[in-house]
């Protein structure tokens, strides 16, 4: 895997946030530390300091995930700047841009 498609967990916490002010219907599928893949896209309902709660539309469910550091790769549904839809990009929790 490239670093190109490596982000930072502080960029990742940045897409969120901007996803779910300019963009909320975009739909964001996340693979958690020792999980699959979820299903379904799902769009942001709220974000916390450490996490996010997450809404599945079909199934009218809300998915917390408390701990941002526990995503491992994320993918959107369409694009949203420079990133690409399902296209799978990795959460680096150690990594570091200057």
């Amino acid at each position: 895997m490239t670093i190109k498609n490596q982000i930072p967990i502080l960029e990742f916490k940045r897409l969120l946030q901007e996803i779910s002010d300019v963009k909320p219907e975009t739909g964001i599928r996340m693979r958690l530390m020792g999980e699959m893949w979820q299903p379904a896209y799902l769009r942001i309902f709220q974000l916390t300091e450490k996490g996010v709660a997450l809404y599945e539309e079909l199934s009218r469910k809300l998915i917390m995930v408390s701990d941002l550091t526990q995503v491992m790769q994320f993918e959107l549904d369409q694009v949203f700047k420079q990133y690409q839809p399902h296209f799978h990009y990795s959460v680096d929790p150690a990594l570091v841009t200057l």
